[in-house]
């Protein structure tokens, strides 16, 4: 065996470095210092231990970007002289993403003065480029991808604010407005823009599901665009995880069991597979219980597993990768 990580002891002093085999003499001295518990590389897994999740662009970035997409959605004088300006950023976006095969779906909280509708476009838009990067999808494609997610809800521009804001349950007539706004966003992009016919596709698309419930057509399957059913998966994580004006955001694994049950009804199986990989069902830090009843907290994640991370508790550390009979019952932040 071989350690995955650095063995420091009570006073933080590094014992053995990562990447020591684990030879009779090692483990003495390890019984020696009082520790009984180590992290061994997988080679069946390659797992790894995450002991922070950052944000895939920073607060300067997103904040931009938003105002941006704020800039572009209000503009009086039309889309499509903003389009250049954010096709920069995904480019740049993509560039800095796709280096990394390790990254995780995970945005921190922002405090911006911009309605919901522009801070989701930006998350939609980020969150579709990293399912994409585990789909290895290729750099036009991430690309496309990224300006798709930005300007899939553009339609809503068009919706009665009242009706986007509105705090109560909408009539069937308020929801059928609603439901207009991917063939409207469709259409204004389709006509008075020069982008790819991917990028409207994933406008008009991404409220379709597999087994035709969707709108505004009722396509299913393969009838849908492959990267409208990514910006769909996207689109529902982050609805799902954000606070709205009519109900409190779910937790991240709340809302990852909702995704899941929609395998292959409502969702491609593929992209759930990818999203899967990449999304944190539990944020490190966070208090959860296990089935044996004990309490802790997320102390590390899984690479192999991210929903079977490092727990620490009263008793020790559990690591539930290991631990096939233990599971996490409940969480909160």
């Amino acid at each position: 065996m071989i350690l995955a990580q650095d063995i420091v002891d009570r006073y933080g002093r590094t014992l053995v470095t990562a990447g020591m085999p684990l030879k009779q003499e090692l483990i003495n001295l390890l019984k020696k210092h009082e520790i009984f518990s180590i992290s061994v590389r997988d080679d069946k897994t390659s797992n790894y231990e995450i002991s922070k999740a950052y944000d895939l662009i920073n607060m300067d970035t997103r904040l931009k970007l938003i105002s941006n997409v704020e800039d572009a959605f209000n503009s009086t004088d039309g889309l499509v002289r903003h389009l250049t300006q954010l096709q920069n950023y995904v480019n740049d976006i993509v560039s800095t993403l796709a280096k990394n095969k390790n990254v995780l779906m995970y945005l921190d909280d922002v405090n911006s003065t911009s309605d919901y509708l522009f801070m989701h476009s930006v998350n939609v838009g980020l969150f579709s480029i990293i399912i994409g990067i585990a789909m290895d999808l290729p750099y036009d494609e991430l690309c496309l991808l990224g300006m798709g997610g930005l300007l899939h809800d553009f339609g809503k521009t068009r919706i009665t604010k009242y009706i986007l804001d509105k705090q109560g349950q909408l009539t069937s007539e308020e929801f059928n407005e609603i439901k207009e706004h991917a063939a409207l966003g469709y259409n204004i992009l389709k006509i008075d823009t020069y982008l790819d016919y991917r990028v409207t596709f994933m406008a008009l698309q991404h409220h379709e599901r597999c087994d035709g419930s969707g709108y505004p057509w009722g396509i299913s399957g393969h009838q849908i665009h492959p990267l409208a059913r990514i910006v769909a998966v996207a689109d529902v994580y982050d609805a799902l995880t954000t606070n709205r004006v009519y109900r409190s955001r779910l937790s991240s694994f709340e809302a990852m069991e909702i995704i899941n049950k929609g395998s292959e009804i409502h969702f491609d199986s593929n992209v759930i597979e990818a999203f899967n990989r990449i999304a944190i069902p539990y944020q490190i830090d966070s208090n959860v219980k296990l089935t044996n009843g004990i309490e802790g907290k997320v102390l590390r994640l899984n690479s192999s597993n991210l929903a079977r991370p490092l727990i620490t508790t009263p008793a020790g550390i559990i690591n539930l990768l290991h631990e096939p009979d233990i599971a996490i019952i409940a969480t909160s932040y």
